[in-house]
């Protein structure tokens, strides 16, 4: 799968996260699912969303900027905020193009 465009994705996570659709996938993730789908563990739904680290998120499986569908049911998955974040920022990081260097054989 190629990656999007920034443009593509900024306008897929506005999609994502705003409006009656969005809020409806999230309250049915929030309604059937009890237990974070990274580290198996419960999610105390009653925890401050913005602000606490175990506080419950809508993860998508496929992230947005892969191109992931923002409001597809089976995309999106309950996650403890600490560990949404923690799968965001490593996959981000494979995903790096990494710098290479490459050195003229004659000036050695």
């Amino acid at each position: 799968m190629s990656q999007l465009s920034e443009q593509e994705i900024q306008r897929r996570t506005r999609q994502a996260r705003s409006g009656r659709p969005w809020r409806r996938v999230q309250a049915l993730v929030f309604a059937q699912e009890t237990h974070c789908w990274l580290c198996h563990r419960y999610v105390d739904q009653s925890l401050p969303g913005t602000t606490h680290p175990m506080a419950r998120t809508v993860d998508h499986v496929t992230p947005l900027w892969l191109g992931g569908d923002p409001l597809d049911r089976a995309n999106c998955r309950l996650a403890h905020r600490r560990c949404n974040t923690i799968r965001n920022n490593q996959m981000r990081a494979a995903h790096r193009p990494r710098p290479s260097f490459t050195v003229d054989a004659a000036s050695l």
